[in-house]
């Protein structure tokens, strides 16, 4: 372990969407293990802010809202924290725009891991770009000497007062974010495998944000049984949610990876638009799926998938 100065601090910068940021949980700790006895500081941007308070591995937790233009965030960056105060800063981003942010710690004594010309510690690796996020953050952060933990204590994701129903139920997903519709499969297929859940003898529970109102309403109104949590939970009711949901189902989208670090049956659904070899979530029980533009197989590969899982009380 590196042990810090007292006067000194780690600064630890991600962005990025919710499942990015839970792809990074484990650098963030191992970092943080690493830099016993230091003071850790966090630079994201709402809403993880409020997730990651609850690691209770931050003494600050700093957030900007990025601008169109990179320099327009240093400024709001300099007006938050004071970059001479850091021993090291790891960039767990590693976007061209927070590449820039390592610019302001030149002049100063910070040991800068990242990526671009103003990382003093540059992850070069040749197959950076076609690695899954945690082998490449794993290589990243080994540069500096901090030893990756692939297993790490997250019950805080999960500790929430939201009730949970009594019945046995699955929980679908079925939105994603607004920015990217493109990694959504079909609503018809969700809709279908509704109807075999309840069919099955299963509740169906589903969550989302506003951004999924509009197709967690189109399943309520074919199955006004589902219990319809869609923009009424927040990160820690999912959680909860999710260790006493029999399966979970969804796309590719940030809930997804929260819930995958629960270990709990979970099937996650992809498109030809992102690639779960770069970013799929990571647990010993998830298993993805790539949608073939062919609704029918499609659907059936999954229901055969779920009665392997969940062992339906009847056949579709």
């Amino acid at each position: 372990m590196k042990i810090c100065s007292q006067q000194k601090k780690i600064l630890i910068i991600k962005f990025g969407g919710l499942g990015d940021v839970i792809l990074s949980l484990n650098a963030i700790y191992s970092i943080f293990n690493h830099h016993n006895k230091c003071k850790m500081i966090l630079l994201t941007e709402e809403p993880y802010d409020k997730l990651l308070y609850k690691s209770n591995w931050f003494e600050k937790i700093f957030t900007i809202r990025r601008s169109l233009f990179y320099f327009l965030d240093l400024s709001k960056i300099k007006n938050e924290i004071d970059p001479s105060e850091f021993d090291f800063v790891y960039d767990l981003q590693t976007s061209k725009r927070s590449s820039s942010y390592l610019k302001i710690f030149l002049k100063t004594n910070a040991i800068t891991n990242g990526i671009g010309k103003y990382a003093k510690i540059p992850h070069l690796h040749k197959d950076r770009n076609e690695m899954h996020t945690l082998v490449r953050q794993k290589s990243q952060i080994k540069l500096s000497k901090v030893d990756y933990l692939s297993k790490i204590d997250v019950n805080w994701l999960f500790k929430s007062k939201f009730k949970i129903p009594k019945s046995k139920y699955v929980m679908i997903v079925p939105g994603g974010s607004k920015k990217r519709l493109n990694k959504r499969i079909p609503s018809e297929i969700f809709l279908k495998i509704t109807n075999f859940l309840l069919k099955s003898g299963f509740q169906v529970l589903m969550i989302g944000s506003e951004d999924d109102l509009n197709v967690c309403n189109l399943i309520a109104s074919f199955y006004p049984d589902v219990l319809n949590y869609c923009n009424k939970t927040d990160f820690f009711d999912i959680g909860k949610l999710s260790l006493k949901s029999s399966l979970s189902i969804g796309n590719d989208t940030g809930p997804m990876h929260l819930i995958s670090k629960g270990d709990k049956k979970t099937i996650v659904l992809f498109t030809k638009f992102s690639n779960p070899q770069l970013c799929k979530p990571v647990g010993k029980n998830v298993s993805t799926f790539i949608y073939s533009n062919d609704n029918d197989r499609f659907y059936k590969k999954i229901i055969f998938k779920i009665k392997k899982n969940i062992n339906p009380v009847i056949e579709d």
